[in-house]
């Protein structure tokens, strides 16, 4: 629920069409042209894209978060594509807030710490004054120096290939070699149980508990420690995939409760109340207008049960994809509209309710002493015991046979064009870049 409320209530993000965007109207009409032919000189000299965006506020959102979803969002992508050469100031003045966005291509040059420099010396100090124009205005000076200077197009270089260099070390001597093999006969126990267990159970067919370590090392010692020498080689040779499949196989475990508890014991709570509530409903045991009464347990159950059950699933899914195809999870979360997530949540209570109603005909038609007919307002006290188990204790039915819910244990559900003054690209940003109030 707290995952669709987010998505539901994520505010739409502007599409940026000029290099000057002043929502906030914190700029005259002169210094916008001014600031704008400024920037638009730039980009076509350069073609580095330094767009300016001021709003009036974040409505809740983090100045990072917001910065980072309009660079990132689709028919913006300041900077060309494939270099990622653009930059995005963004000014919030009712939350006195300030952001350098900067992209992927540009973090080499306009670090960290350098767009922090530029907002704490350039941009804080003016704006306390309420000289936003000038305080912009400087900070654009700045960021040009910085990119056109020699000497960070040198050091631009030279962190390419410390970079490279740095990543190649640490794919292969970066983690220290004691942590190396502390891991590995970590991770060696770990999944030797696993094996052994696999194997007396799935293979053998035999009890776990027949298993005996002792035992298998005194007749067979010398195998027992070069299969042993082996296993630990190779674990520490792939101890970083060892160690991801240790950890996925964690996550597994711990989202499979959730999974177990959604579908296995909510869900079909949920189904077993419903046939019951149904099967009710069609005989005449329970009275048409008292059947609403009973529905928002049972919707609490399914929707509870669908949602612990669904979810990670969901993630899981959504993580497998952008693993593997690179897909951005939160800009695709965020470009969904709610209507279509209300529609398929509807669908599915509705198909919820369909399958209810047919196996309590089903089990209507299956059992001799039942007939079909319906009443207003009756409801049988046996009915009401049996929804309510820990009301009616103490309560002897006789007569006909009631329904129990394991009758049902095997039946379960399974943008915007740009202008002449904007080119836009495709450039992403990752989220470097600094913040700053005043």
């Amino acid at each position: 629920m707290l995952v669709c409320i987010h998505y539901t209530n994520a505010q739409d993000y502007p599409i940026i069409s000029d290099m000057v965007t002043d929502n906030a109207a914190i700029f005259s009409d002169k210094e916008a042209a001014s600031l704008r032919q400024k920037l638009v000189s730039y980009e076509v000299k350069s073609s580095h894209e330094i767009v300016v965006l001021t709003i009036h506020g974040l409505d809740g959102d983090t100045i990072e978060y917001y910065a980072y979803s309009v660079f990132n969002q689709d028919g913006n992508n300041f900077g060309k594509e494939g270099i990622d050469n653009g930059i995005l100031i963004l000014i919030a003045p009712n939350d006195r807030k300030v952001r350098i966005e900067v992209g992927d291509g540009l973090e080499f040059i306009i670090t960290d710490a350098f767009a922090s420099r530029i907002i704490r010396e350039r941009i804080t100090p003016l704006f306390k004054q309420g000289r936003f124009f000038d305080g912009i205005d400087a900070a654009t000076t700045e960021l040009i120096k910085l990119i056109e200077d020699p000497i960070y197009a040198n050091e631009f270089a030279n962190s390419i290939k410390e970079e490279a260099v740095s990543t190649r070390d640490k794919s292969t001597d970066g983690v220290h070699y004691m942590t190396k093999i502390i891991v590995s006969c970590i991770l060696l126990v770990f999944f030797f149980w696993i094996g052994v267990y696999a194997y007396y159970r799935l293979i053998i067919k035999k009890s776990f508990k027949t298993f005996k370590l002792k035992t298998l090392y005194k007749n067979h010692k010398t195998k027992f420690l070069i299969y042993a020498a082996i296993a630990l080689l190779i674990v520490h040779s792939f101890y970083v995939f060892f160690l991801k499949l240790f950890f996925g196989l964690l996550l597994t475990g711990f989202l499979s409760i959730f999974v177990f508890i959604g579908y296995f014991v909510l869900l079909k709570m949920a189904f077993t109340r419903a046939i019951l509530i149904f099967k009710s409903l069609f005989t005449g045991q329970l009275g048409v207008f008292i059947y609403p009464f009973y529905i928002p347990t049972t919707l609490f159950l399914f929707v509870a049960g669908f949602l612990f059950g669904s979810l990670p699933i969901v993630m899981g899914f959504f993580f497998m994809l952008s693993l593997v195809f690179g897909e951005d999870i939160n800009r695709f979360m965020a470009n969904v509209e709610f209507i279509y997530v209300l529609f398929f949540f509807l669908s599915v209570i509705i198909l919820f309710h369909f399958i209810a109603i047919y196996f309590a005909i089903y089990q209507i038609k299956g059992e001799y002493n039942k007939t079909f007919g319906f009443s207003f307002f009756k409801r049988d006290a046996k009915l009401h015991s049996e929804l309510n188990p820990g009301s009616a204790r103490g309560y002897s039915s006789s007569g006909s046979s009631s329904y129990s819910s394991s009758s049902y244990s095997s039946s379960r559900s399974s943008s915007s064009s740009s202008s002449s003054s904007y080119s836009g690209g495709g450039g992403r940003s990752s989220g470097g870049g600094a913040s700053g109030s005043w």
